[in-house]
Protein backbone atom coordinates (compact mmCIF):
# COMPACT_ATOMS: atom_id res chain seq x y z
CA UNK A 1 0.00 0.00 0.00
CA UNK A 2 1.46 3.75 -1.17
CA UNK A 3 2.43 6.08 2.07
CA UNK A 4 1.51 8.79 0.80
CA UNK A 5 1.93 11.17 4.24
CA UNK A 6 4.70 9.44 5.19
CA UNK A 7 6.61 9.89 1.87
CA UNK A 8 5.65 13.78 1.90
CA UNK A 9 6.45 14.29 5.66
CA UNK A 10 10.07 13.11 4.59
CA UNK A 11 10.10 15.97 1.90
CA UNK A 12 8.65 19.00 4.26
CA UNK A 13 11.43 17.22 7.32
CA UNK A 14 13.74 17.96 4.56
CA UNK A 15 12.61 21.05 4.19
CA UNK A 16 12.64 21.92 7.94
CA UNK A 17 15.93 20.53 8.52
CA UNK A 18 17.02 23.54 5.75
CA UNK A 19 15.14 25.70 7.64
CA UNK A 20 16.39 24.84 11.12
CA UNK A 21 20.23 25.25 9.74
CA UNK A 22 19.41 28.42 8.24
CA UNK A 23 17.80 30.43 11.24
CA UNK A 24 19.44 28.15 14.01
CA UNK A 25 16.32 26.85 15.30
CA UNK A 26 16.76 24.25 18.26
CA UNK A 27 13.61 21.79 17.62
CA UNK A 28 13.75 19.64 20.62
CA UNK A 29 11.72 18.74 23.02
CA UNK A 30 8.54 19.70 22.61
CA UNK A 31 8.82 22.17 19.94
CA UNK A 32 6.85 20.93 17.53
CA UNK A 33 4.20 20.76 19.35
CA UNK A 34 4.07 24.00 20.17
CA UNK A 35 4.73 24.60 16.91
CA UNK A 36 2.07 23.51 15.96
CA UNK A 37 -0.36 25.09 18.65
CA UNK A 38 1.54 28.96 16.83
CA UNK A 39 0.10 27.73 13.20
CA UNK A 40 -3.31 26.56 14.51
CA UNK A 41 -3.21 30.48 16.08
CA UNK A 42 -2.17 31.60 12.31
CA UNK A 43 -4.66 29.62 10.54
CA UNK A 44 -7.52 30.30 12.81
CA UNK A 45 -6.66 34.28 11.82
CA UNK A 46 -6.45 33.55 8.37
CA UNK A 47 -9.81 31.07 8.30
CA UNK A 48 -11.69 34.72 10.12
CA UNK A 49 -9.90 36.83 7.36
CA UNK A 50 -10.85 34.52 4.46
CA UNK A 51 -14.73 34.27 6.32
CA UNK A 52 -15.02 37.98 6.31
CA UNK A 53 -14.96 37.98 10.20
CA UNK A 54 -12.06 40.21 11.12
CA UNK A 55 -10.81 43.87 10.66
CA UNK A 56 -9.00 42.58 7.52
CA UNK A 57 -10.41 42.78 4.18
CA UNK A 58 -11.74 38.88 2.91
CA UNK A 59 -10.89 38.09 -0.96
CA UNK A 60 -8.51 36.10 -3.20
CA UNK A 61 -5.48 37.48 -1.08
CA UNK A 62 -6.93 36.51 2.12
CA UNK A 63 -8.31 33.10 0.54
CA UNK A 64 -4.91 32.53 -0.66
CA UNK A 65 -3.48 32.70 3.28
CA UNK A 66 -5.58 30.41 4.44
CA UNK A 67 -4.49 27.93 2.13
CA UNK A 68 -0.66 28.74 3.20
CA UNK A 69 -1.53 28.68 6.87
CA UNK A 70 -3.19 25.22 6.20
CA UNK A 71 -0.13 23.81 4.33
CA UNK A 72 1.88 25.04 7.10
CA UNK A 73 -0.81 23.35 9.95
CA UNK A 74 -0.66 20.18 8.34
CA UNK A 75 2.96 20.39 7.46
CA UNK A 76 3.75 20.65 11.14
CA UNK A 77 1.37 17.69 11.92
CA UNK A 78 3.43 15.67 9.94
CA UNK A 79 6.41 16.92 11.65
CA UNK A 80 5.24 16.33 14.82
CA UNK A 81 3.90 12.90 13.63
CA UNK A 82 7.46 11.92 12.56
CA UNK A 83 9.06 12.85 15.61
CA UNK A 84 6.84 10.79 17.30
CA UNK A 85 7.25 7.75 15.56
CA UNK A 86 3.24 7.38 14.78
CA UNK A 87 2.78 6.26 11.55
CA UNK A 88 -0.37 8.88 10.16
CA UNK A 89 -0.64 6.64 7.25
CA UNK A 90 -1.85 3.51 9.19
CA UNK A 91 -3.85 6.05 11.17
CA UNK A 92 -5.78 7.38 9.03
CA UNK A 93 -6.35 3.99 7.46
CA UNK A 94 -7.35 3.13 11.02
CA UNK A 95 -9.46 6.40 11.75
CA UNK A 96 -10.96 6.97 8.61
CA UNK A 97 -10.79 4.58 5.79
CA UNK A 98 -12.00 1.77 8.07
CA UNK A 99 -15.19 3.44 7.44
CA UNK A 100 -15.41 2.80 3.93
CA UNK A 101 -15.15 -1.20 4.45
CA UNK A 102 -17.58 -1.27 7.22
CA UNK A 103 -19.87 0.94 4.57
CA UNK A 104 -19.56 -1.58 1.78
CA UNK A 105 -20.21 -4.36 4.28
CA UNK A 106 -22.98 -3.01 4.98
Amino acid sequence: MSRPLAALAEQIGTVSDIYARHYDIDRSGDWHLLKLQEEMGELTQAYLSATGRSRRPAGEAARAELAREMADTLGMLLLLARKEGIDLDAAVDEKWLSWLDKEAAS
